[in-house]
C-alpha cells in the first residue's frame, strides 16, 4: 500500500498512523577544534536511545543493523514505530537543533538508514583485508546506498590512502580509487571525509554507479602507527542544512515544502551524520555539545 494523495495522508494520520520521535546525541568524541569539512557519526556518541554504537563484531565480518536490535549488542538508532507492512512508512517532517560551533562555517545533518558495517578494519597494515558476509539489503540492488568509514580506534599521523573494491547496483566489481584517510582522526570521526573544496562523507563511486550492494576488500597504501575503523553501508535519506543560529530549530517538511516523503523501510536503523561546512579554517565542534531534534513519520 501507499498514500494516494494528501487527503489519504490526512485520513491515515487521523487513524493514528503517525509516530514522532525526539532524539538527542551528546557528542563526546569530537576534538575541540577540527579542520574544515569534518564528518562525525553521531550514533557513536551517547544518545537518547540506548548505548553508543561501538561497532562490535568479529573483525572484517558483516554486522546487520536494524531498529529493534541495533547492532545486536547496542540499540542506538532513532525509533520510528516498528514494522508496518503491507503499509508503507514515510518521513513527513524533521527538526534539527545544533550547538554553537557549526554555524561558524555552516554544515549539514544527514539522516541515514545504516544497513550495517564491517568492523575491525586495520590501518596498520598494507595487506588486503577481505570482507566477509553478504548484506541483507533493505533497498533493492543497493539503490542509493553508500560507503563511509568511521574511526573506532584513533588513527595515527601517517599519511595513507584507502582503496575499496565494491559491488555496484548490477553486482559488478568496481573500486573507489585511492581516497586519502583523515589522519589523526578520533573515535566517531568519519575518516573518509577530508578537507577540500568539494569534500564528501562517502567514498566515491565509479561514474554511472547508483549504489553499493556489497564490498569485497579494503587496502591501505601505507601502514599507519595506529587506527581501526568500521566500514559502513548506509542509505542517505535527507540532508538538513544548519542555517539558523545555535539552539534554534532547523525545520524541514517533506509533503509541501520539499515534496519527497522519503520511505522509511521496515527495520530501518536511523542515525544522523554531521558534515561541517567548507568555508573558514576551522569548525569548533566541541566535545560535550548536543545535537537534538525530532522526526515524524506516517504510514498508509
Amino acid at each position: 500500500m501507499a498514500f494516494t494523495g494528501v487527503d489519504d495522508l490526512v485520513s491515515e494520520i487521523s487513524n493514528e498512523k503517525i509516530f514522532r520521535a525526539d532524539w538527542q546525541y551528546h557528542n563526546q568524541f569530537a576534538p575541540t577544534t577540527v579542520s574544515i569539512s569534518v564528518g562525525l557519526d553521531l550514533g557513536s556518541s551517547p544518545g537518547q536511545y540506548g548505548a553508543p554504537n561501538a561497532f562490535p563484531g568479529t573483525a572484517l565480518n558483516w554486522v546487520t543493523c536494524n531498529e529493534s536490535a541495533g547492532n545486536g549488542t547496542q540499540i542506538f538508532g532513532i525509533p520510528h514505530g516498528g514494522n508496518v507492512s503491507p503499509d508503507k512508512k514515510h518521513l513527513i517532517s524533521a527538526i534539527t537543533v545544533h550547538p554553537a560551533g557549526p554555524p561558524v562555517v555552516g554544515g549539514n545533518l544527514v539522516l541515514v538508514d545504516l544497513q550495517g558495517y564491517w568492523p575491525g578494519i586495520s590501518h596498520t597494515t598494507t595487506t588486503t583485508q577481505t570482507l566477509v558476509g553478504t548484506p541483507s539489503l533493505r533497498y533493492a540492488n543497493g539503490d542509493g546506498c553508500r560507503l563511509y568509514m568511521v574511526t573506532t580506534t584513533g588513527l595515527g599521523a601517517t599519511a595513507h590512502n584507502i582503496r575499496i573494491n565494491y559491488y555496484d547496483q548490477g553486482n559488478n566489481l568496481a573500486n573507489t580509487g585511492l581516497v586519502a584517510a583523515r589522519v589523526s582522526s578520533v573515535v566517531g570521526q568519519i575518516n573518509s571525509c577530508l578537507p577540500g573544496a568539494a569534500p564528501s562523507l562517502y567514498f566515491p563511486l565509479v561514474d554511472g554507479d547508483t549504489g553499493v550492494q556489497n564490498a569485497a576488500n579494503v587496502t591501505m597504501s601505507a601502514a599507519s602507527t595506529a587506527g581501526v575503523s568500521a566500514l559502513c553501508l548506509a542509505r542517505p535519506l535527507i540532508h538538513i542544512p544548519l542555517v539558523t543560529a545555535a539552539h534554534v530549530a532547523n525545520e524541514k517538511e517533506f509533503v509541501y515544502q520539499t515534496p519527497s516523503m522519503p520511505e522509511i523501510k521496515d527495520g530501518a536503523c536511523l542515525t544522523w551524520l554531521y558534515f561541517s561546512g567548507t568555508g573558514g579554517t576551522s569548525s569548533t565542534v566541541a566535545a560535550g555539545t548536543n545535537f537534538y531534534g525530532e522526526i515524524q513519520v506516517a504510514w498508509g
